[in-house]
């Protein structure tokens, strides 16, 4: 029979049946079962109806199904109904059938000779309602946005408030959002957002909708309407956070433009005034203190994001006032300086923390930002007087601080008092002390420490690129071919720098045939996609990729 359209022996069966009501009274009682927890999955239900030899020819199909062998597993449905197409299971193995089609790329036949024997056949089963989804969906694959249009909105229509309607309204959202079509797609986001039951199947869907629906609602300065439209995924507790991550981009957008200034100002009063509201009047429970700062301090944050700047610091310094102190809003109004370029007024704010040595780390990484070294060093130093306890912490900063300036003999004093110090973090200081050779130029010394280092075959790596600058390329090939061989992952990457290293050595049928290896023995890997790009621009060589079993 022809599996383009199940058989036209059974199709033709199919249409004499449909006026059969006791085929559809039998299905009937079956299709009422809970539906699976997929449109394309058959109910619990449905299966334990199904008789012994029907389950184990729709298994097989499941199978082949999973291994997404969909030539084999269209078969092997279509087999189920030209044995049992008066079984309960008959609708499920056609829909997979469809399915199968539509993997295949043959839309058209999934389409005509798939769900719709479905629909038709079986009209009043839950495979009907998912095959009329799926017509939508398939028509809208193929680009036939008219017929999926028209296909995905009778589902709503006649399935308002079935799970294949979310999909179908989802499906929408695409379609009016490729079209630009906005009344339309705010129409469908809306469904979603307020009309639609949340289900394990859906609640993502309906979630994401009330996100969109919101941001679009904030941009258009209906700041009311976007906090509906939020409230229906959130928590009362959650939703000051979720209405200022939705708020802020339109918010600062609006505001950062001379044509949407004003209304990016109203937004922003709506939404500050809103989060100061949003604060809880009893403040006798922890959750409920906790909740207040938050919304507090989002306050001051989107006074930030509105671009107030008169008005920022006296925003988070109520948010300190409040909570006697609060070293979060300082580090924020801090941020907001240097923002502004005024890291004066920053140091200021970080020397003002309850946790003084958080603080005065937070100045001398601020003087590190501008590059401002002998200063940040001082104040590194400075914690190492006073804050003995995080000694091994201040002393990798203070490193970092001459590396940057590079003074790499103070940096690398410095490792080297950490791998005595710190003894369980000996191999990272020892790294970095090889990496602050690397970075002086000391390619012979960095060699020497990263061979004292087990992180294998970053070591090595680095190592073969030290012997490179020294230009010793034989060493660099053999710790190559050591890490090729050795670590799978890098053997691709590893072979490849053989070939750039026999190149930089003037070594040119050696390159050549060192990237025509890598293109051979990974054809897959995306080294030989760069193998093969470098052959074709300097050497203007063609290979095709592949040859080789991947070992």
């Amino acid at each position: 029979m022809n599996s383009a359209h199940v058989c036209s022996g059974f199709h033709r069966t199919v249409r004499l049946r449909m006026m059969t009501a006791l085929l559809v009274g039998c299905l009937v009682s079956v299709v009422t079962a809970a539906r699976g927890s997929e449109l394309d999955e058959l109910p619990l239900d449905s299966w334990k109806l199904l008789r012994e030899v029907e389950r184990y020819q729709l298994q097989i199909a499941e199978k082949y199904w999973v291994e997404q062998n969909w030539k084999t597993a269209a078969a092997e449905y279509e087999k189920f109904l030209e044995l049992y197409e008066k079984s309960t299971g008959a609708a499920y193995a056609q829909l997979k059938w469809s399915l199968a089609q539509v993997k295949l790329r043959k839309q058209n036949t999934a389409i005509k000779d798939g769900f719709q024997t479905v629909v038709d056949y079986w009209p009043d089963s839950p495979q009907a309602v998912a095959a009329a989804y799926y017509i939508g969906r398939t028509q809208k694959e193929i680009g036939n946005t008219k017929k999926a249009k028209t296909a995905l909105k009778e589902v709503v229509t006649k399935y308002p408030k079935h799970l294949a309607t979310v999909y179908a309204l989802n499906d929408l959202v695409d379609l009016a959002t490729i079209e630009m079509d906005v009344p339309a797609r705010i129409e469908a986001l809306k469904k979603l957002t307020f009309d639609c039951q949340r289900v394990p199947d859906s609640v993502g869907v309906c979630q994401q909708a009330s996100q969109q629906l919101a941001a679009h609602a904030f941009r258009e300065g209906a700041f009311d309407d976007g906090v509906k439209a939020l409230a229906t995924t959130y928590q009362p507790a959650q939703l000051p956070l979720a209405v200022f991550d939705h708020v802020k981009t339109p918010l600062s957008e609006l505001t950062g433009d001379a044509k949407t200034k004003d209304k990016g100002s109203r937004l922003a009063d709506q939404a500050i005034a809103w989060m100061k509201q949003a604060a809880p009047a009893d403040l006798t429970t922890p959750e409920a203190k906790t909740l207040a700062r938050q919304t507090l301090l989002l306050a001051a944050d989107l006074t930030a994001v509105a671009r107030r700047d008169d008005q920022v610091a006296s925003a988070y310094e109520a948010v300190v006032v409040a909570n006697k102190t609060d070293d979060d809003a300082l580090g924020r109004l801090a941020a907001w300086y240097k923002g502004k370029m005024n890291y004066d007024k920053a140091r200021e704010t970080y020397r003002r923390y309850a946790n003084p040595f958080e603080g005065l780390g937070q100045v001398a990484y601020s003087f590190r930002e501008q590059q401002k070294w002998p200063q940040a060093v001082e104040v590194y130093l400075q914690l190492l007087g006073q804050d003995a306890e995080h000694k091994v912490r201040w002393k990798q900063e203070l490193a970092l601080a001459h590396r940057g300036a590079q003074k790499w003999p103070e940096a690398i004093a410095l490792y080297e008092e950490l791998v005595r110090d710190d003894l369980a973090n000996a191999g990272r200081w020892r790294w970095e002390v090889g990496c602050t050779h690397r970075d002086a130029g000391q390619y012979k010394e960095a060699i020497g420490h990263y061979r004292q280092c087990e992180n294998f075959p970053e070591n090595y790596n680095q190592m073969a690129w030290c012997h490179r600058q020294l230009k010793q390329p034989a060493e660099a090939i053999i710790l190559y071919k050591q890490v090729a061989a050795d670590s799978k992952p890098y053997a691709a990457w590893a072979l490849l720098q053989v070939a750039y290293t026999r190149e930089e050595s003037g070594e040119q049928e050696p390159a050549i045939q060192a990237f025509q290896f890598v293109c051979k023995k990974y054809p897959k890997d995306p080294n030989a996609a760069t193998a093969h790009a470098h052959l074709q621009q300097k050497y203007k060589i063609s290979v095709t990729l592949g040859g080789a079993t991947d070992d």
